[in-house]
């Protein structure tokens, strides 16, 4: 079945103002200062960091959620299966309300946001430089699009016949680059993650003293359980595009869910972590064999 019929394309664009500018004086003092010219600029931060930080958090945390949902499909744009959308959506509509709230916030705190800026930048300070506030609101923008996958049938123009087969032939290139990059997309996230469960699990175990009795102690090393629970959300990830993808490649993430044991295994028993180094190393290898690599 196609990816079309099982996916949507999705892209997010979060505007902020300007938030730093060159400043033409303190550069040519600088240059001046150490006898050189057209070394490098200067440009000073318009708002102290710590103020602008809660509107930067919401947006990389979107950038993160949608890296955790998606698989890359083109620049800027990335695959969501059709069985996400809704909660998709449901989890992007709080993130724009926090991002709207996180601006209000900074917006109703504006005439100490100018106090501070002020006060970091010293003599750069220059108020002619900032937005009206009046408009500055406008110039903060949440926007998360999503469109089908393209394909031939999808255009209505009128071009030659001999026109419509370049065009054609264009898409179908472009489809298969993107279907081709995307679809090695699972297999090199899971490595990434049972890469780091055989590191974690390699560790040798920690000698620490206990504080109450002064004796030397052996202990597990540190498991977070993140270590197992991103194996497992990339594997229902994966196969929520189990219409699309090859079987080997289903099988093989049955195979890597049913393998890998939980985190409270991996802290209580040093012959489980010495097994999941084994079953780890004979994972990756097959996944190595399934990229080509």
């Amino acid at each position: 079945m196609s990816i079309k019929n099982n996916a949507l394309l999705v892209s997010f664009a979060c505007g902020k103002p300007q938030l730093t500018k060159k400043d033409d004086k303190a550069t040519h003092d600088a240059e001046s200062a150490n006898n050189a010219h057209g070394a490098g600029q200067f440009r000073k931060d318009l708002y102290p960091k710590h103020l602008i930080a809660p509107i930067s958090a919401v947006e990389s945390s979107v950038r993160a959620f949608i890296d955790s949902t998606t698989y890359p499909w083109s620049r800027g744009e990335y695959l969501l299966p059709t069985l996400r959308f809704m909660a998709f959506m449901d989890r992007i509509a709080k993130y724009e309300i926090e991002f709207n709230q996180a601006v209000t916030a900074f917006l109703n705190n504006w005439s100490n946001v100018m106090v501070q800026a002020q006060q970091s930048q010293g003599a750069l300070f220059d108020a002619s430089v900032y937005p009206d506030l009046s408009t500055l609101r406008d110039e903060f923008r949440f926007r998360v699009s999503l469109r089908p996958v393209t394909d031939t049938t999808d255009f209505r123009v009128k071009l030659s016949e001999e026109q419509m087969e370049l065009l054609r032939e264009k898409v179908e290139a472009e489809v298969r680059e993107s279907t081709s990059r995307t679809m090695a997309e699972p297999l090199k996230r899971l490595r990434e993650h049972i890469e780091r469960l055989r590191e974690v699990a390699a560790k040798p175990d920690r000698t620490t003293i206990n504080k109450r009795t002064g004796y030397e102690e052996v202990k597990a090393p540190i498991f977070r359980d993140s270590v197992v629970d991103n194996i497992i959300e990339e594997i229902k990830l994966l196969r929520e595009f189990d219409e699309i993808l090859p079987q080997a490649m289903l099988d093989l993430a049955d195979e890597i869910h049913d393998a890998v044991p939980g985190p409270n295994a991996l802290r209580d028993s040093p012959e489980v972590r010495k097994s999941a180094v084994t079953i780890s190393t004979s994972l990756l290898a097959s996944i190595d064999e399934m990229l080509g690599a």
